[in-house]
């Protein structure tokens, strides 16, 4: 069915009139009256019947008004939104955790993606390896894969974990004393045997934990306090000293003989079906910019 002539038949329909009809859509009455017997022969009914100097609708024509006014309405509002899609720039859509939604996004906006829209959406591993099968996001960031048969994991720099206090709260306090905040989300599903967000390995090296929370922030307000110490990303507290008063910054403290491996594998995580994109290599490198380990 051809929508031109439809939005002229609905036109005639609204003005009950073939030449008020016309005047509106800036075309002759034979023009207008020639393409509404080209809908009826489409259709396959009469349309319109005359009414003295008038037309009016038949019941076929009454329904069909009807069902095509909000169809070319629809066909309109799409017609705005695709204009309105090439003019205003498309976000790039990351999802991760906190430990990169927080702390590094400011530094990935500012840096390495100036002035480009970001949409981020906090999402812990699994959510966010789901997100990106149903193309909720484009791009993740962990260090938590969960393994999908549709995704790439590209493994892009590692990350240094670090045992962070205020300063001096725990000296000469034994490890197994020492109070913990610790992620309160578990990890399901990962190959490792990590079950915390913090990868924190509990099968290697118990923890005495007090706090359980769900934002790494928490945790560090709880060290800032000096009641808990934390497993932390040593970039996240490098960010965190630099902005905050000395009074509040966070220390690291020796970690425990058994905890051999402090060092997490940083993956950029994308559809299999996904060509590599120009924004997929400048997150790639403020990850290794910024989560550099130290020598």
């Amino acid at each position: 069915m051809d929508a031109t002539r439809l939005k002229y038949f609905t036109t005639v329909a609204q003005t009950g009139s073939l030449r008020a009809a016309s005047e509106l859509l800036h075309l002759s009455p034979a023009a207008l009256s020639k393409a509404i017997k080209l809908l009826e022969h489409e259709i396959g009914v009469p349309l319109l019947t005359p009414a003295g100097r008038g037309v009016m609708l038949t019941d076929r024509g009454r329904e069909l008004a009807r069902r095509a006014s909000p169809l070319l309405e629809n066909l309109d509002r799409l017609s705005e939104d695709l204009r309105a899609d090439r003019e205003t720039e498309t976000p790039i859509r990351i999802g991760s955790f906190e430990v990169f939604t927080t702390y590094f996004v400011g530094v990935l906006a500012k840096e390495f993606l100036l002035d480009v829209p970001l949409l981020v959406r906090e999402l812990v591993p699994g959510e966010m390896e789901r997100a990106l099968e149903n193309h909720e996001v484009d791009l993740g960031i962990t260090y938590v894969p969960i393994p999908s048969q549709h995704l790439d994991f590209l493994k892009v720099t590692v990350l240094e974990m670090g045992l962070y206090s205020k300063k001096g709260q725990f000296a000469g306090v034994s490890f197994e004393k020492i109070p913990f905040a610790i992620p309160a989300h578990p990890v399901q599903g990962a190959p490792s045997k990590v079950k915390g967000l913090d990868g924190w390995p509990e099968d290697k090296v118990p923890r005495f934990v007090r706090y359980r929370v769900d934002m790494m922030e928490t945790a560090m307000e709880l060290c800032r306090q000096g009641l808990a110490a934390a497993y932390l990303p040593r970039f996240v507290v490098d960010l965190h000293n630099r902005t905050t008063s000395r009074e509040y910054r966070l220390e690291a403290m020796p970690l425990p003989p058994k905890l051999s491996d402090n060092k997490h594998a940083v993956y950029l995580i994308k559809r299999k079906t996904d060509l590599e994109s120009s924004t997929a290599r400048k997150l790639a490198k403020a990850l290794r910019v910024l989560c550099r380990p130290s020598v």
